[in-house]
């Protein structure tokens, strides 16, 4: 991650620093000024035109803020991951339906008061893949084969073989960036079969990445050989009937992202 976008992390997590500080960190970096001003301008937050880097930063709050930081990142995410069974964008296509799942659930659940924030986790929780792929030397048919020969998660198969696991070293990144605990122990725990002392953040990225799968978003090898703490749902307050609407409603956006994709590679 570029330094300058480490040092604005770094300010964000400071409730001592203010609009005016966080915004001469982003002013320090071209690009992500021009990201925070392009979002602070877009429809999407629409109303008086903002010029400057802090009135940006005002419009925008921190999770968003959080969001175009970490943009440059995600984009590396466009990329095969023979490891895990999946094709050229199909990491970053379920990274974004999870942190649409989680304004989905937000959605459904105004009350809950899911922290804004828990979206970045959903954008991250599946970063280690990114990691493993790259440096850890094993094929998707030596997992697949240990799973199906001990009866394993995709996941407990990977950490068996390789002795870590992509939650883990995904965990041990986003901390080494220096991003809230809170968003760590999320991407950390977001296949545990038990959450130990559960968060809001916690259980909302673990639902938000199976309600991701249940639109065949990313299931890659693991399909949906995974295990999902079974008092997640019932802490976010969501019954089949609600889970289904975040479901649909995840999917609808997804959709939404995707044919925008394609219009923007064909252009």
């Amino acid at each position: 991650m570029p330094m300058s976008a480490r040092r604005l992390l770094g300010a964000l997590q400071n409730e001592a620093i203010g609009a005016a500080e966080i915004a001469s960190y982003v002013e320090c970096d071209p690009a992500m000024a021009a990201g925070v001003l392009r979002t602070a301008n877009s429809a999407a937050y629409g109303g008086f035109r903002v010029t400057t880097i802090r009135e940006a930063v005002l419009r925008l709050g921190t999770a968003n803020i959080l969001n175009i930081v970490l943009g440059s990142t995600i984009a590396r995410l466009k990329t095969k991951l023979p490891m895990y069974g999946l094709g050229e964008n199909d990491l970053w296509l379920h990274s974004v339906a999870a942190s649409l799942a989680v304004k989905a659930i937000q959605q459904e659940r105004p009350t809950a008061k899911i922290p804004d924030s828990t979206a970045v986790a959903a954008l991250l929780h599946d970063l280690g893949k990114l990691v493993m792929s790259r440096y850890m030397c094993a094929d998707v048919e030596s997992i697949l084969a240990l799973a199906a020969d001990r009866r394993l998660t995709f996941v407990e198969a990977e950490r068996d073989l390789l002795g870590c696991d992509h939650t883990e070293v995904g965990g041990a990144l986003a901390r080494h960036w220096g991003l809230p605990d809170e968003l760590v122990r999320a991407i950390e725990g977001h296949h545990c079969a038990a959450l130990f002392e559960p968060t809001l953040a916690m259980d909302a990225v673990m639902v938000a990445n199976l309600a991701a799968k249940s639109i065949s978003s990313g299931l890659g090898a693991e399909g949906m050989n995974l295990t999902v703490d079974s008092g997640a749902l019932d802490r976010l307050g969501l019954n089949f009937p609600a889970y289904s609407r975040v479901v649909l409603q995840t999917l609808t956006w997804a959709s939404e992202v995707k044919a925008a994709y394609r219009s923007a590679a064909a252009a």
